[in-house]
């Protein structure tokens, strides 16, 4: 008991750690290019141990929100000098669409090989998953929930440990963040009913189909996330 008490203590502590640079990134306080102040001095201004402000990088990491430079420390990541349309998205917004980007190369193709190599059992998995899904549609963190569960069961189909440990990695951004994204997601039913049409794909084990069906639902996600981050909501 005692171990896991102090887990969930670290838990809260270094998700703590990272709401602090956040929001200094978001008030300005800290710009992107500016390092991070030493460990050392965080340690005692935020009152944290080593591990759980190195667990708060990790996270900011994954988050887009800051890099390490081997040799020189961690800075806040300059967004991309090509953003053309994204022009004055907010740093933590950015990396949102930069992850949504990459699974529209991604998704389509694990929904591909799923469409392959799904068994009865994967079938089973993926409709309890999307019933779940409409239960909780009313609630961001259910329905976050339920988009991860959804895409680890199609990535677990293809028998494939790389895709599998790809939508690990995304879904960690995105859960990091979900209250942002899901938010501005209002169509919910649409939502639910793409990953219907994913799995009717891969229950005829129709490749094409499954592949054009993920294809479609994260490209509406990505151009609508674009779309209302770039009015600034």
């Amino acid at each position: 008991m005692r171990l896991t008490q102090d887990r969930v203590r670290q838990t809260r502590i270094y998700e703590k750690v990272v709401e602090e640079i956040k929001d200094d990134i978001a008030a300005g306080r800290l710009r992107p290019g500016d390092p991070l102040p030493p460990e050392r001095k965080l340690m005692d201004s935020l009152g944290v141990s080593r591990s759980s402000l190195r667990e708060a990088f990790r996270v900011l990491e994954l988050m887009g929100l800051i890099e390490s430079i081997p040799g020189k420390g961690r800075f806040v990541r300059r967004p991309r000098k090509d953003q053309g349309e994204n022009r004055g998205i907010p740093l933590e917004d950015e990396a949102i669409l930069e992850l949504m980007e990459a699974r529209r190369i991604l998704d389509p193709a694990i929904a591909r090989e799923a469409a392959k190599r799904a068994t009865p059992s994967d079938l089973t998995k993926l409709r309890r998953v999307i019933s779940a899904t409409k239960d909780g549609l009313e609630d961001l963190e259910s329905r976050a929930k339920g988009d991860f569960d959804f895409h680890l069961t199609l990535a677990e189909a293809t028998r494939n440990f790389v895709f599998v440990n790809i939508v690990r990695m995304n879904f960690n951004l995105i859960m990091a963040t979900h209250d942002r994204i899901y938010a501005l997601l209002t169509d919910r039913e649409v939502f639910v009913d793409e990953h219907q049409a994913i799995y009717e794909a891969i229950l005829d084990h129709d490749p094409d189909r499954a592949e054009r069906s993920a294809h479609e639902h994260i490209d509406r996600i990505y151009k609508t996330l674009q779309e209302v981050m770039a009015l600034g909501r």
